[in-house]
């Protein structure tokens, strides 16, 4: 068994589709059409932690899907990642150290190609823990064949909408196992 560091027991754990129903509440209510884009994204330096925290329920409400058990979260902010998910599955609580990425629209400035940022998964040396979250946040095509996937880090998983209303997504993984994709719907009152 793994030795799980003491203070992920003592973080504040979040229920994933709680997080998403109340921002889809939030779309919904307010004019957030009227927002500056970064602003409406939740991209700006005030907003980004927010912004993160929908990435972490989307990945997390996804995983919940593909497991058949809820993935609960707690972001915080560490040298390799940004959140810890925890899950209940065959008896065990299992914690997992997730580091949450973003293959950015490509109209943002500075858009690079998806083996460019998945290079840059190199910095993660002897990770074998990490799991690495990626959103890819832009409407294209990916070969996972043609990709070169990191092998120095725990876990690799893709997710994204699949139509504009953002209601249907998919979770492709473990990239670095056998992967399978998953579908699931983004939660609705």
């Amino acid at each position: 068994m793994r030795r799980i560091p003491r203070e992920w027991l003592q973080y504040q754990y979040l229920d994933p589709e709680k997080i998403l129903l109340g921002l889809r509440e939030i779309a919904r209510t307010f004019p957030l059409h009227e927002l500056h884009y970064h602003s409406r994204t939740l991209r700006t330096r005030n907003l980004r932690k927010y912004g993160e925290g929908r990435q972490a329920a989307l990945f997390c409400f996804g995983m919940s899907q593909a497991l058949g058990t809820k993935v609960s979260f707690a972001q915080v902010e560490r040298q390799d990642y940004d959140l810890v998910a925890t899950y209940e599955l065959d008896g065990d609580v299992n914690f997992v150290p997730v580091q949450l990425k973003e293959w950015a629209p490509d109209f943002l400035p500075s858009p690079e190609p998806l083996q460019v940022a998945l290079d840059k998964l190199a910095k993660y040396a002897d990770s074998n823990d990490l799991v690495v979250a990626f959103h890819l946040n832009r409407e294209t095509k990916v070969t996972l064949s043609e990709l070169s996937l990191p092998r120095s880090i725990g876990g690799l998983w893709f997710y994204g909408c699949t139509e504009p209303s953002q209601n249907h997504w998919t979770l492709i993984g473990d990239l670095l196992k056998e992967a399978v994709a998953y579908e699931f719907v983004h939660p609705e009152v």
